[in-house]
């Protein structure tokens, strides 16, 4: 599969999830949640590339993506709400790739 379908329906599946239009797209790097899981995501399907995510998220450096990453991999061994949406999500994009 393209990098690029991979990066569209990992994005498309927590829009939809968190009910974000494809338009606000923006606002999951507002909501810290929506932020670390996408990066987890993009990390477990192998779509860590921050030119292909500068297209999708402009002035993102490789700095804050690090940083976020790092975050979000701490929040994902902490916080048990946030583990069972991640693997619902995946299970989703299972099913669909």
């Amino acid at each position: 599969m393209e990098i690029n379908s991979k990066y569209q329906r990992i994005i498309e599946f927590i829009c939809e999830y968190k009910n974000i239009s494809q338009d606000e797209l923006i606002k999951i790097l507002k909501d810290r949640n929506s932020k670390y899981m996408l990066l987890l995501l993009l990390n477990k399907y192998k779509c860590m590339n921050l030119d292909v995510i500068n297209t999708y998220f402009p002035n993102y450096s490789k700095k804050s993506l690090n940083y976020n990453f790092k975050k979000a991999k701490e929040k994902f061994f902490i916080n048990k709400n946030f583990r069972d949406e991640y693997f619902e999500i995946e299970d989703d994009i299972k099913k669909s790739l």
